[in-house]
């Protein structure tokens, strides 16, 4: 059996939080044995040792606004110091046998492996355009310290290969899966429906998503706008999500702009949760309108699993999850007439919400299953420890 030790920069419940815990999850435990390093105590910490996964609270060393500060570079030496003693701690008694680097924020395993000359596998959740010097310093580490890199789309990929054409050979695509593991409950969509004052003969659009400058909820209550502008009324918006912590001020401002809003009436704002699948199941359209590319899109995934249609913004993972006219409809970024024009679309026909939705479902199904992306990480771990 093959000891992994996976290295994560957060315990919250978002995108790349989620993928962690369906691939630990998810792997042959005849095979494979994972154990879990985490900055801190949080909701992915409960769920990881509910899967009876073993895991570790230890410093870890994460790439941020205050890392590349003055202050953040002389603190540098110390913090690896810090990190690099936890990690050994920890697994004193183990024989590691790889390391995983889930996400490039997370910095440690790629420095402890290094020294104790252990394969790494980096798995890049994120697209990282500017600044420059910072993308290209993300590629100059990938090529040092990383044995494989496993991207989770081609839009990840080949951003990494404009600046580090020589990581091509050990460069890898493999989609993020999902499984829905919790029934359609129509109860648990009708009382939410009915909590937000949703009416039968309304349609319901949901963005779902941590609430920051990029994630465009923001152009969603334009679009809202344009649309009550138009004269459009059978539209409710749900917003639903919560921003990083010390960054309240952009939640602070959606505020304000909803508030400012003629479609204000129209529009709920509601805190994260994670009893995401009833909101699902109680929309009819989902909205990923994200102003910079996404590095897959996740919750596209999660729309799809429930059978929903979904308006996404043409770039990044999302243009190669979302088929355009077929499981949902593909817009221009940041243009709020076309998003508009989009929401406007689905939201006049059920039945090609319906059909659009039921399309998305087998999608998901047959491109981006659970098993898939398991046997495909799986595939690396092989490569490396075979």
């Amino acid at each position: 059996m093959f000891n992994i030790l996976f290295i994560h920069q957060s315990a919250e419940m978002y995108g790349s939080d989620k993928v962690l815990l369906s691939l630990v999850a998810g792997l042959d435990r005849s095979k494979f044995n994972p154990i879990v390093m985490l900055p801190c105590e949080g909701p992915l910490l409960i769920a990881l040792k509910d899967a009876g996964v073993r895991c570790h609270i230890v410093p870890l060393v994460r790439a941020g606004r205050a890392t590349f500060s003055v202050s953040g570079v002389l603190k540098m030496p110390r913090s690896i110091w810090q990190s690099m003693r936890a990690l050994s701690k920890a697994v004193e008694f183990d024989r590691i046998h790889l390391v995983h680097s889930n996400t490039l924020a997370v910095f440690s395993g790629a420095i402890w492996s290094s020294l104790r000359g252990i394969p790494h596998v980096w798995h890049v959740h994120e697209i990282i355009e500017r600044p420059a010097v910072v993308r290209k310093m993300f590629g100059w580490l990938l090529r040092l310290f990383a044995s494989e890199v496993v991207c989770n789309s081609h839009a990840t990929m080949n951003l990494l290969l404009q600046d580090q054409p020589s990581l091509k050979p050990k460069i890898t695509v493999v989609w993020n899966g999902i499984e829905r593991e919790v029934p359609v409950d129509l109860k648990k969509a009708t009382l939410f429906r009915k909590s937000i004052g949703v009416v039968d003969d309304e349609v319901l659009v949901v963005l779902m998503g941590r609430i920051n400058r990029w994630k465009g909820q923001g152009i969603l209550v334009e679009a809202a706008g344009v649309l009550v502008q138009r004269g459009t009324t059978n539209l409710r918006f749900v917003i639903l999500g919560s921003p990083p912590a010390g960054q309240e001020h952009y939640l602070h401002a959606l505020e304000k702009s909803i508030n400012e809003s003629v479609a204000c009436r129209y529009i709920s704002l509601i805190p994260f949760t994670s009893e995401i699948w009833g909101v699902w199941d109680a929309c009819d359209i989902a909205v990923v309108p994200s102003t910079e590319p996404e590095p897959f899109g996740m919750v596209a995934l999660e729309a799809m699993c429930a059978k929903k249609p979904v308006v996404a913004a043409c770039h990044g993972g999302l243009a190669e999850i979302v088929v355009d006219k077929q499981t949902g409809v593909l817009f221009e970024p940041r243009s709020v007439e076309e998003l508009a024009d989009a929401i406007a679309w689905l939201g006049e026909n059920a039945e090609r919400r319906n059909v659009l939705g039921n399309n998305g479902y087998e999608r998901v199904r047959h491109c981006f299953s659970l098993e898939q992306y398991v046997a495909g990480i799986s595939g690396c771990y092989d490569k490396l420890c075979g």
